[in-house]
């Protein structure tokens, strides 16, 4: 009777052959199904055992069910094949919400293209109009902050670029992502191209919108201050960017070889907010960071935990005035 309830017809008792063409049986694509390679079909003459198949079943009234059944032959006594039996459900309402939920899925994806297209698209105008400031200002003290500030607002709108263009739209792996952010910042203080980037990642870094624009704000402000200040005096110099996300917890380092820090020394007036940018993104995103410096060069290591978790309650990740942490004063 369940059966007969399924397929909308009173009497079912056709030849294994014309099941497709009397109960108008479709493939879940909705193509005919072939005879042959129905559960039952299959359980009948070869004897196999298929479970939880998937078909279509179009009705005599247009209406269509989507069963889902299990066949599996039957023996006599003596283990002889004297039949298949085919038990079956009917899952419609099951695949119309899950192809709702994949409709719903598609327009979030959609919406969130758009999002994250949109906003690189404000940030880039953004980025422009400070270009204009840079080039009316003539202060050089105040070009070098426009500059700096520009920089930070492309490195928020690559980001979001890559979230689009990866297709993550919620989440950036920073493992992929932070070498290219990082050259881009090496090139702009190149000394005529004798700073030398060297970027070593294993694993992966994937980390929340939010997060990843702290840590790749982070990371980019210490290759600049190592760009600015660690070959004071030198012809070249090296920085190394290593980038490892295998484990619960990332680790990221950034070091150079150059003339290492007076960490006692005051920095010089109207210069540390990159400073001050790193301590509140590092505290934002649940970091430890150790410093160590010297004559062979300075070293600076990120290391948190790769979760979902938000941040703390009280941190702003672009609060300057966030906590603090005694890992230098240059910026």
């Amino acid at each position: 009777k369940a059966a007969e309830i399924i397929h909308g017809r009173i009497k079912l008792d056709v030849a294994p052959d014309d099941y497709t063409r009397s109960y108008r049986l479709l493939t879940m694509e909705g193509e005919p199904y072939p005879p042959e390679e129905l559960p039952l079909a299959r359980a009948a003459s070869s004897g196999e055992h298929v479970e939880n198949a998937s078909w279509k079943i179009r009705r005599p009234d247009g209406s269509v069910v989507v069963a889902v059944g299990s066949a599996r032959p039957l023996f006599d006594p003596d283990g002889r094949q004297i039949g298949a039996a085919l038990t079956m459900r009917d899952e419609t309402l099951r695949f119309e919400a899950e192809e709702r939920l994949k409709e719903a899925l598609h327009l979030k994806d959609m919406l969130l293209f758009e999002v994250n297209h949109r906003v690189r698209n404000s940030l880039q105008i953004v980025s422009s109009v400070i270009s204009l400031a840079v080039q009316r200002v003539k202060d050089e003290e105040a070009k070098k902050v426009l500059k700096q500030t520009r920089q930070r607002v492309d490195v928020i709108s690559v980001t979001h670029r890559s979230l689009y263009e990866l297709g993550t739209h919620d989440r950036v792996d920073c493992a992929q992502l932070l070498p290219e952010l990082c050259q881009q910042v090496v090139d702009t203080y190149e000394m005529g191209g004798n700073i030398k980037l060297d970027c070593r990642a294993t694993g992966s870094i994937t980390l929340p919108v939010g997060k990843a624009v702290s840590l790749c704000l982070a990371v980019t402000e210490l290759i600049t201050n190592a760009c600015k200040y660690a070959f004071e005096g030198r012809e070249s110099g090296r920085i190394e960017l290593l980038l490892d996300g295998e484990g619960m917890k990332a680790t990221v380092e950034v070091r150079d070889n150059g003339i290492g820090m007076d960490l006692d020394k005051p920095a010089p007036n109207g210069t540390g907010i990159g400073m001050m940018l790193i301590n509140a993104l590092s505290h934002s995103i649940g970091a430890e960071v150790d410093n160590t410096t010297g004559p062979e060069g300075t070293s600076y290591v990120l290391r948190f935990e790769i979760a979902d978790s938000e941040p703390p309650e009280e941190s702003q990740p672009f609060n300057p005035n966030g906590p603090r942490r005694s890992i230098g004063e240059k910026g």
